[in-house]
């Protein structure tokens, strides 16, 4: 049985410099029905890179690469932002072959698969964790069963669509096996994309040594489920010790949801790197709570080698803390953010505008924390409603999106209108706003170009202020600081070239 595994990837930058990762979800899946179905399945991952207006060149590449493979069966991942790629995806599957059965699965299929039945020609959904789900379904098309009504999927009966019943999550996460990377191939992204960090692609590895978190932020999807659940500390150094010695992976992306809940675990996981005297480069990019943070984790992992953390802090208003019940004690991410800069981490905060009810004043509030903090960069995402989140029935409720479901096809940095309580146009203002106050002060600039070059590449630094001088629109004339005009001249002159095609562009 051939199987093809579909990664749509469809990113804010794509027109820009597209940020593509090989995708471990996909290879997680694929090592566990390898385990279990040996021989009887041959497996192949595909990444689809998704742009606007390149359908054509979507449907072709796929039916390519369907004609060489000929798989039995095709798996589509992707987010909200690709959904329409997921349907394109089916349709060009279902008109090479009527008889090749079609799964989707990830963020999007999750959150809606209902959705996904009804509008695209996908035979059925694989609802969240998908090792057992998956391996299930292939048992049951080798044995000619039906797919409706296994555990963890969404299927069509009888002209209906039935939910199997839930399925139980894996607790012990040290028996799933460890993703599958001979079906990746790392030099083929090598200089074409940037990782979550936002280097040029390099080879190395994204791990994963926690799955669920306890929290419950109204904007969060559930995915992995609200139970915590974490890899022993000697697993995950297993782990980067066989990528280490067999691949000669040196660098490493942590991307858990929340590595840092329990403080003690992480720290032996840094004591179990420290103590092998491998050279490794470590990076948090998807970012961690703020406020589980420690001087004493935080000089663990400057220890292990970690260059690069992000913070994940949304809102610097208290009211709105507790309104979307992340429930942050701010003062603390604030420390950790200072301490982390001080022992030569680079850092990077995450920041949301346009929450339910959300006042000017109160994102205000939340750039000047951005613009007080030695962070050395920000990104100000809009919020964006997801169906399925509470944050979504919030904003129903206050009279938003009655009339249909909100528009998910939009990335993180585009302004729309929302239950916040100012302007579209104030919003989109006091973005532009907030990258210019956060990005252009002599402080700032002068912190970026010390920490910076001990992770990235000059290239990559320069992309590091290009993005801010494109994204807000500023004139070099605007700045004050001449230091700052000076360090940045040639990036102003790249970036007007840059946006002569371009009216809009934001990180």
């Amino acid at each position: 049985m051939k199987v093809l595994l579909v990664d749509v990837v469809r990113t804010s930058l794509e027109e820009v410099w597209p940020s593509v990762e090989h995708s471990l979800g996909l290879m997680y899946i694929a090592a566990a029905a390898r385990r279990e179905l040996g021989g009887d399945v041959e497996i192949r991952i595909w990444t689809l890179v998704s742009k606007v207006g390149g359908e054509d060149e979507e449907r072709a590449t796929l039916r390519q690469t369907l004609e060489q493979f000929e798989p039995d069966a095709v798996g589509v991942r992707c987010l909200s932002i690709g959904k329409d790629s997921l349907a394109l995806a089916a349709e060009t599957v279902k008109s090479w072959s009527s008889s090749c059965l079609v799964l989707a699965g990830g963020p999007h299929a999750t959150d809606a698969p209902e959705e996904v039945l009804l509008e695209t020609l996908v035979d059925c959904v694989v609802i969240g964790e998908g090792e057992r789900t998956f391996t299930e379904i292939l048992e049951a098309v080798r044995s000619g069963r039906p797919l409706a009504r296994i555990a963890g999927t969404a299927a069509r009966e009888h002209g209906r669509i039935v939910r199997g019943p839930a399925r139980t999550l894996i607790e012990d996460l040290d028996a799933i096996p460890r993703p599958d990377y001979s079906l990746v191939d790392l030099d083929a992204f090598t200089n074409r994309y940037l990782t979550f960090t936002s280097k040029i692609f390099q080879p190395h590895a994204n791990i994963l040594t926690t799955r669920g978190c306890p929290y419950r932020c109204m904007y969060c999807h559930n995915i992995l489920g609200k139970a915590f659940r974490a890899r022993s500390p000697q697993n995950v150094f297993d782990e980067i010790r066989w990528l280490h010695d067999e691949l000669g992976m040196t660098d490493f992306q942590i991307v858990d949801d929340i590595f840092n809940l329990d403080i003690e675990r992480a720290k032996a996981i840094c004591d179990l790197v420290i103590q092998s005297d491998m050279k490794l480069t470590f990076s948090f990019p998807n970012g961690v709570r703020g406020d589980r943070m420690d001087e004493e984790l935080i000089d663990k992992m400057a220890a292990m080698g970690t260059k690069f953390v992000s913070y994940a802090i949304e809102s610097a208003s208290p009211r709105i803390q507790r309104l979307i019940r992340k429930n942050l004690r701010l003062e603390r991410v604030f420390d950790a953010i200072e301490y982390s800069t001080s022992v030569g981490i680079v850092t990077r905060g995450f920041f949301m505008l346009g929450f339910p009810t959300e006042t000017l004043d109160e994102a205000k509030e939340t750039v000047q924390f951005a613009v007080s903090s030695s962070l050395c960069g920000a990104t100000f995402f809009t919020v964006v409603y997801f169906p399925g989140t509470d944050l979504y029935k919030l904003a129903q409720s206050l009279g938003y999106f009655r009339d249909g479901p909100a528009e998910v096809r939009r990335d993180y940095v585009q302004v729309a209108d929302g239950p916040y309580e100012f302007e579209t146009e104030q919003l989109a203002q006091l973005k532009r706003s907030a990258i210019i106050q956060f990005s252009f002060s002599e402080e700032r600039v002068d912190r970026a170009l010390r920490l910076l070059p001990g992770y990235f590449t000059q290239r990559e630094i320069d992309g590091f202020f290009m993005a801010y001088v494109v994204s807000s629109r500023i004139a070099i004339e605007e700045i004050a600081a001449e230091t700052v005009r000076d360090r940045l001249h040639r990036h102003f002159t790249v970036a007007q070239r840059f946006s002569r095609s371009r009216t809009e562009f934001f990180v």
